[in-house]
């Protein structure tokens, strides 16, 4: 495997990772508002409440799917598939983005998804990755 392929591959697993992160913390943040916004005895009437944790479990349901998105890219690029490099290229655009750290990655997937070393892995997808079976030798 390339080294710019690695790179892009390393590129969409730390993406995956933040947007898990994110997915986490945007759950944690909406949720926790929602239960303090319910704790009054008038608060548990109001609207605010389910807005909150409903907008929180969308949120991190949205992050998620984008990591698992990102984790499959990746494993579609380590394989050589040619589907993951039109996937990556679309989920990399999608990256830029999410200034700053989502612009830097978007950028590292792209130089690695569009340049000779990617035509020549993902066209070299029908052969075969591994070493030839050799037969043991009969003596």
């Amino acid at each position: 495997m390339p080294d710019s392929i690695k790179t892009t591959r390393i590129a969409f697993v730390v993406a995956a990772g933040l947007e898990f992160a994110t997915a986490a913390l945007f759950a944690f943040i909406f949720l926790s508002g929602a239960a303090f916004v319910g704790l009054g005895t008038e608060g548990r009437s109001l609207l605010g409440s389910a807005l909150l944790g409903t907008t929180g479990v969308l949120l991190a349901l949205a992050f998620t799917a984008f990591g698992v998105a990102g984790l499959i890219i990746a494993a579609g690029i380590a394989k050589g598939q040619t589907w993951a490099k039109f996937a990556g290229i679309a989920m990399a655009v999608l990256m830029l983005a999410g200034f700053p750290v989502g612009t830097v990655l978007g950028i590292i997937a792209l130089s690695g998804l569009v340049g000779r070393d990617a035509r020549d892995w993902f066209e070299g997808a029908a052969v075969s990755r591994h070493a030839p079976r050799v037969p043991p030798a009969t003596v």
